[in-house]
């Protein structure tokens, strides 16, 4: 068997876990042949971090890096790495990160930047959580909870708090938790009632949902009443209760959604703050600091204006946050024991190299270009950066203190004119334009069979115009795929964060009960822009090489920058912000004038800065990949790119997690190398359901027709065939909203003017209606009808999918009237109906009168030509929602099976006089005719022929679901 050959663009985590991943599949060597083509000098991406050399051997990173206790994926990856390491002879166990287990250490604390205006010249109030730990190993976790069972997770554990008196412990307060009394009861009644749901989400009725609703609601406004300042300016209380709302307002979100039947991303249409407000929490609690500190985890700031809203999609940031808070193994946090590049990519390149996968670094990729039928990837441009002298490959690691690591800059004595590249101040990883060199090619066939494409969504704009050109899924990932910029500051300081007073900053707003010992190693985040996280990474001065009187202490900070943003312009915020703010959590820093002491630096500097490093992540990979809203639909999964021969690896493809962060990433490399192989590859996480009921696959087999319905009820439904004329026109929302009995509101009309929203008005004559098993000859007598009805309606159960309200229907046949109003609960009444050619008249004892006259303009055509097309099926296809007596909603698709209708276009005079309450709005209105091309607003009137078919009113909660999964589909 000839091996395929396979190029991989990219040495980040997405592509070497994707290599990785395919090296562990059964006899990989003879399948594949496979190189790596890395810009400059080093792997890691996002996630490259340098030794220089100059200053201690110090690790500068691009940013601050802390692995998750969720990252079952990546550290499962990781520690078989760190094995094969051990049995290939690469490393001792005994040696420096000899092992997994020496390279990370578990973390159990976290602080939030609490900023609480209360007069004082000093606002933050440094909250530390120190989280219980677990046994269980990390890495060896198989599966992640569902939507529903994280929901049962998530209240079972606060129960267990509030049970066991953890968050309100007399005079202790070890988590800095207080909640009043009467909210015990309320969450127990909560998981009590949702414990008794079945364990199947499909199968929670509607009574049970709508009644756990109701106590989440109940729990709510009770927490809201307990928000009085008096409660808020007690710490303890305020946390409570804001942790309370908020996690209320998660709750009343995923139970009053399709979240637990159809996963995560269906929320991800509504921003997260917003989504949290929409169903509860208030603005304060929203604003407050754990909720911003979500959106500092995740870079969420789109251009990286830290001082406007976030934007992170709903379900994605839920996804995350519970994953994070509530999945963990052993630890919330894991930190690495050296930079990343030494810990994870130093290890992964040399178990690689050393079975046999090739690096040709300094090997550029300018961009990929197609095959003539545009269906594949013929050739990869690329640059050669630098030549190796004597044509040998290149070394990318050094010993620092018998640890192998990657250097801050190239090894120039290894390159042609090394000293003179380096006195030229080349920089090889910079993509403010597209890299430079000497120009070659990679053929297909030749060089390569398969790509495997790693570089980060960033560099895609240059590398692949000739994609998006082809594709426009291509070309919408790269325009709805956001990234921001990022910027980062490392301090090697003179004293101990101790001795710096952050210590003095923890006792005065935490119990003792909850302080960590010391070294506290912080991970804080929330603080002042334009650094707003910090982490001690204090205990990395032994993988260093300093003299004996060196640094006693390291600080990490990042945060978004703004779009545009230079280091110039960074280092002086950097600096303002250190004489600001950065006194008041470090108050023994503080100098005589009252600013930051910058000789409290390493080495001791008056001049502040240049001793430290900063940098600026603003071009191509280094840019942070956003989750904003909606953007999760625009993701192309790692095996879906849309060319037959291309494979995707990155944190910004359709991964599970959608978010950036190393298991994002790690997830898509796996997801990519079973794409390759064939082979389902074990890949925790990656379907928040099982697979094949995700949201997108749903609705692609979901239809809400009669040919969706499940046994026994396929054969049972009404049939008929109909010819009438249709018309829509735009009235005040308020006066259209006002004709809706309770429990359904109006939607949103994409093609209605501003304030205005459709009503609609149908005259038909049916004919051959009977029950699908009904023989012909017993159908009902041809009668006529009349429906004035409201499209792009809502209701609670439907969440946002659109469906049309029949308002009131007029109708000749006394067995049409009782089969409507039995089965389908429709608003019909009896009234004299007169059809023709070209007019319709109806009238009752009531007052009612109808007379509406037509004139078709062209002579029928098929619909499914017709320009209109899809603008009416986007009407005439939708659900109808009515109500029964009881108050019970009743969901039912009345099909006209427009793919094989006939439709002409017919303007009209109507008018109608309807004093019933309940009945037709009265009107005396000319209608113009459809037009010829595809229409803006509403449409014109049509006259229609066509067969119909209505399903079976016991299928009613089916059609619902098929309206709300075709509605997610068509975002």
């Amino acid at each position: 068997m000839q091996k395929q050959k396979i190029a991989v663009i990219g040495g980040g985590v997405g592509a070497i876990t994707a290599i990785y991943a395919l090296t562990q599949t059964a006899d990989w060597q003879d399948k594949y042949d496979i190189t790596v083509y890395q810009l400059g000098w080093r792997c890691g991406g996002k996630g490259a971090s340098g030794r220089n050399a100059d200053r201690g051997q110090r690790i500068e990173e691009h940013g601050l890096h802390v692995w998750a206790g969720f990252y079952d994926n990546a550290f499962r990856n990781m520690r078989k790495c760190y094995d094969q390491l051990n049995t290939l002879n690469l490393r001792d166990p005994d040696a420096p990160l000899g092992t997994m287990d020496k390279a990370f250490k578990p973390l159990s604390h976290l602080f939030l930047a609490e900023k609480v205006s209360d007069g004082t010249d000093n606002p933050w109030r440094p909250w530390v959580l120190d989280l219980p730990t677990n046994a269980t190993p990390v890495g060896t976790e198989t599966k992640v909870p569902g939507p529903f069972d994280m929901f049962l997770r998530i209240l079972q554990i606060m129960i267990e708090f509030l049970e066991k008196g953890e968050f309100n412990e007399p005079g202790g307060h070890p988590f800095q938790i207080a909640v009043p009394d009467g909210l015990v009861k309320a969450h127990r009644s909560i998981h009590d009632h949702a414990l008794s749901m079945p364990s199947d989400p499909k199968k929670h009725s509607a009574k049970d949902t709508n009644s756990l609703a109701q106590m989440i609601d109940d729990a709510h406004a009770l927490v809201h009443n307990f928000e009085t300042p008096d409660n808020l300016k007690n710490d303890p209380i305020r946390r409570g209760l804001y942790l309370l709302d908020v996690g209320l307002a998660f709750a009343h979100g995923v139970v009053t959604s399709d979240t637990f039947t159809s996963g995560y991303d269906v929320l991800d249409q509504w921003e997260f703050s917003q989504w949290l407000r929409m169903n509860g929490a208030s603005d304060a609690s929203v604003d407050w600091v754990s909720v911003r500190g979500c959106y500092d985890f995740v870079f969420g700031f789109p251009g990286g204006n830290t001082a406007a809203a976030g934007n992170v999609g709903a379900g994605t940031a839920i996804r995350a946050m519970s994953r994070l808070i509530f999945t963990y193994s052993t630890a919330i946090f894991h930190k690495m024991q050296a930079g990343m590049g030494d810990t994870i990519f130093a290890p992964y390149f040399q178990v690689l190299q050393a079975m046999g996968v090739k690096f040709e670094y300094f090997q550029a990729a300018r961009e990929l270009k197609l095959n003539p039928s545009k269906t594949a990837i013929a050739e990869i441009q690329m640059v050669h950066q630098a030549t190796m002298k004597d044509g040998g490959l290149y070394k990318p690691l050094v010993d620092v203190n018998d640890l192998p690591c990657w250097p801050s800059e190239p090894l120039w004595d290894q390159l042609v004119d090394g000293a003179k590249l380096k006195k030229q101040g080349i920089d090889f990883e910079c993509e403010k334009s597209a890299p430079t060199g000497t120009p070659f090619s990679l053929e297909q066939g030749v060089d390569f069979d398969i790509v495997l494409l790693g570089a980060s969504i960033g560099s895609l704009p240059y590398m692949t115009p000739d994609l998006a050109k082809a594709s426009p899924r291509w070309a919408a990932m790269l325009a709805n795929v956001k990234t921001v910029g990022t910027h980062a500051a490392q301090f090697w300081l003179s004293e101990t964060t101790e001795n710096l007073g952050w210590r003095d900053q923890v006792e005065a707003h935490n119990s003792p009960t909850a302080i960590p010992g010391s070294p506290m190693q912080t991970v804080i985040t929330g603080f002042a822009e334009p650094l707003d996280t910090w982490a001690d990474m204090s205990h990395l001065l032994g993988r260093e090489d300093w003299p004996k009187n060196g640094p006693k202490s390291i600080a990490y900070f990042c945060a978004p920058a703004r779009d545009g943003e230079t280091l110039r312009q960074f280092q002086r915020s950097v600096s303002d912000w250190m004489s600001d703010e950065l006194p008041l959590i470090w108050p023994k820093a503080k100098g005589k004038d009252g600013t930051f002491d910058n000789s409290t630096l390493y080495p001791k500097n008056n001049d502040g800065l240049p001793d430290q490093y900063t940098r600026v992540n603003m071009y191509g990979s280094e840019r942070y990949v956003l989750s904003e809203t909606n953007s999760v639909y625009h993701r192309l999964a790692p095996g879906a790119s849309g060319f037959s021969n291309l494979y995707l690896a990155g944190d910004w493809t359709r991964c599970g997690l959608n978010a950036g962060c190393v298991e994002a990433a790690t997830m898509s490399g796996i997801a990519c190398a079973s794409a390759i192989s064939g082979e389902k590859l074990l890949n925790v996480g990656a379907d928040d359901l099982e697979p094949g009921s995700s949201t997108t696959e749903k609705a692609m087999f979901q239809t809400n027709s009669v040919s969706g319905a499940t046994w026994p009820l396929t054969g049972f439904y009404a049939r008929g065939e109909m010819t009438g004329w249709f018309m829509f026109y735009e009235r005040p929302r308020a006066e259209v909203a006002a004709m809706l009995p309770d429990g359904i509101s109006l939607g949103i009309c994409p093609t209605a003017a501003p304030g205005m929203h459709p009503v609609g008005m149908s005259f038909c004559r049916y004919h051959d209606v009977r029950g699908s098993f009904v023989p012909d000859f017993l159908s009902m007598s041809p009668y006529g009808e009349a429906t004035f009805a409201i499209p792009f309606t809502c209701s609670d159960e439907g969440g946002q999918a659109p469906f049309l309200y029949p308002r009131r229907l007029y109708v000749d046949n006394k067995a049409a009237i009782w089969a409507g109003k039995t089965f389908y609960a429709m608003n019909k009444e009896k009234a004299t109906i007169d059809v023709s050619d070209n007019s319709f008249t109806a009238a009752n004892d009531a007052g009612l009168n109808i007379n509406a006259k037509f004139e078709q303009h062209q002579d029928p055509v098929a619909l499914s030509g017709h320009a209109a097309h899809g603008a009416i099926s986007d009407l005439l296809d939708m659900s109808f929602i009515t109500r029964r007596n009881s108050g019970k909603f009743l969901y039912n698709a009345f099909d006209l099976q427009l793919d094989r209708a006939y439709i002409a276009p017919a303007s009209g005079q109507i008018t109608v006089a309807d004093p019933s309450e309940g009945g037709f709005q009265t009107a005396d209105i000319s209608v113009p005719p459809l037009q010829p091309v595809m229409p803006q607003g509403m449409l014109g009137a049509f006259r229609i022929w066509c067969s119909w078919s209505m399903t079976n009113p016991i299928d009613s909660k089916r059609v619902r679901h098929a309206a709300k999964s075709r509605h997610w589909l068509r975002r």
